[in-house]
């Protein structure tokens, strides 16, 4: 196998390897992880060739600089962050060629927040549980992106990839405001009265779940036994501002289950940024 090179040069916000998660081991306390959008990387994954598991790169608000030490093709998907190579623009959703010593940078995404960044063959990262992605809490996976580290890839395409195909991005997964839902156990406390309102993304969101503010009083006294939970999990604390459970969540939690986010919901949910207003839907 011959092995590749990548340099980071800056790292962006957030910035982590994912894949699309290490389902199975939730039974030990271990997260799914994974991709917050799990679209997007699947759709670069599969104009590049790759299985749809291959290891990406996530970034989040705003993007990294690369260089790269060895030629490489690419798709990049998600939010558009302005990406250039050697400073001039390239596209997204599309197979992009890259050489020894350009530099790929990308900038503050437009619409969304989050861009993934394919390559051939997916970057090399050891898997732990069956899973590469970062799960920073426990360790798992590579670090968080910092300046000077350097990312490996597998150079065993011999050649790079003809850049003919080019997708059109679902626009309901940065424009639909609508989150598809089911009831979740404790739908029948109050998950009703969640369904009529409107909330924002608090700022106090991350990859383990976003907390949403919105009008009326859903503050409550009831409780449960501590109970297994799950991404798109909408759990009702009782200060009455819901939590909606993301790819990092806890895999047992003691408040009411009262919606369950579909997985079209979650993806959508993750392209959303702080301020932004969603509802919920029944399905």
């Amino acid at each position: 196998m011959n092995m590749k090179e990548i340099e980071v040069l800056v790292p962006g916000i957030y910035s982590s390897i994912q894949d699309m998660g290490r389902p199975g081991y939730r039974a030990f306390g271990i997260p799914v992880s994974g991709a917050m959008d799990q679209v997007s990387p699947a759709l670069g994954n599969s104009m590049l060739g790759n299985n749809v598991n291959a290891a990406t790169l996530e970034m989040t608000f705003s993007g990294a600089k690369l260089l790269f030490h060895a030629s490489a093709s690419l798709a990049i998907c998600g939010a558009d962050m302005n990406p250039t190579v050697n400073n001039q623009p390239i596209g997204m959703n599309k197979v992009e060629n890259v050489n020894a010593g350009d530099i790929l940078a990308f900038g503050r995404a437009k619409m969304g927040c989050r861009t993934y960044v394919c390559i051939k063959n997916g970057f090399n990262v050891k898997k732990q549980y069956r899973s590469s992605s970062t799960y920073f809490p426990a360790g798992l996976g590579l670090p968080l992106l910092k300046k000077g580290m350097k990312l490996y890839f597998d150079d065993a395409s011999h050649g790079q990839v003809p850049s003919f195909s080019r997708i059109k991005p679902p626009s309901f997964l940065f424009k639909s405001t609508k989150i598809e839902v089911t009831p979740g156990p404790e739908y029948h406390l109050l998950g009703k009265e969640l369904l009529s309102c409107n909330f924002q993304i608090s700022a106090d969101s991350n990859r383990m779940g976003y907390r949403l503010a919105g009008p009326g009083n859903h503050a409550h006294s009831e409780s449960i036994l501590t109970s297994t939970v799950m991404p798109g999990t909408i759990q009702l604390p009782p200060a009455g501002n819901p939590v909606v459970l993301m790819r990092d969540c806890q895999t047992t939690g003691g408040y009411p289950r009262v919606l369950q986010v579909t997985e079209m919901g979650i993806n959508i949910l993750a392209q959303k940024r702080p301020g932004d207003e969603i509802s919920f839907v029944m399905v």
